[in-house]
């Protein structure tokens, strides 16, 4: 067990019997002597100025580096402050958001639902091109502290806006017609030419079969999911393993 610190044991007796003296005994008689009188006077003036002693104390304490406080990022009006080398930042803020993007990395076609994707890249791709910004601000103020570092992140974001863009630019505005087409309507023709699928009653894996530019999608998502594997994930390092484990216990 710890032991207390003596100093800390006589506080503890001094604040004990003050207690029990202010209870035991009449101290009324006090209230005009010069003592209390000086006492209250002393404490008034104490207590105004302990707000400005508090700081005082807090700035000393933090030029003599016993504290130290941190605020890595501060958002005010859409202006970014960074008080941390902005790699870093960068770095922990992109592996946070990506670590919830499992069809940027691996995309099933018998259980994932192409529009609700389309609208994950393309929050993605709005994420990215907001957070490049930091970096981008950075270079311009020439405020760059490691250079080398921060300028392959910039350099390997302006590639994911590009990836997005084009294959959002390719797939987006026609699968989405498609799909309002077939939803509104409840009914889907299919590419055999066989008798037409009821929307609600299909599985949605059969339902995107029958989109007629099915498999160059499939193939635009496949070249973004390699993308994400090789060249995004070599600089912010998430853990794929997880999305693995979960397709084996499916």
């Amino acid at each position: 067990m710890k032991k207390i610190n003596p100093v800390l044991w006589a506080i503890l007796l001094l604040l004990a019997a003050l207690i029990f003296i202010s209870f035991a005994y009449d101290l009324s008689f006090l209230n005009n002597s010069r003592f209390f009188q000086n006492l209250k006077i002393v404490s008034t003036y104490f207590f105004g100025v302990l707000p400005l002693l508090l700081v005082v104390g807090i700035f000393l304490l933090l030029l003599t580096n016993k504290w130290a406080f941190k605020i890595e990022k501060l958002s005010l009006g859409g202006f970014n402050l960074m008080f941390d080398n902005p790699a870093k930042l960068y770095v922990r803020s992109v592996r946070s958001f990506l670590d919830t993007k499992r069809t940027l990395f691996k995309i099933d076609f018998e259980r994932d639902n192409f529009d609700e994707t389309l609208t994950s890249y393309y929050k993605t791709y709005e994420f990215f091109r907001n957070e490049m910004k930091i970096l981008d601000n950075e270079k311009k103020r020439g405020r760059w502290s490691n250079k080398g570092e921060q300028r392959v992140l910039y350099d390997v974001t302006n590639k994911i806006v590009q990836e997005l863009n084009e294959f959002l630019t390719s797939h987006q505005n026609n699968y989405r017609r498609w799909y309002k087409h077939i939803s509104d309507t409840d009914s889907v023709t299919r590419i055999d030419g066989g008798e037409s699928l009821v929307f609600h009653m299909t599985p949605i894996s059969e339902v995107q079969k029958n989109y007629y530019g099915y498999f160059g999608i499939c193939e635009g998502f496949t070249t973004v999911n390699d993308f994400f594997q090789s060249t995004v994930n070599e600089h912010f390092n998430v853990n794929m393993s997880k999305w693995e484990r979960e397709n084996s216990n499916a």
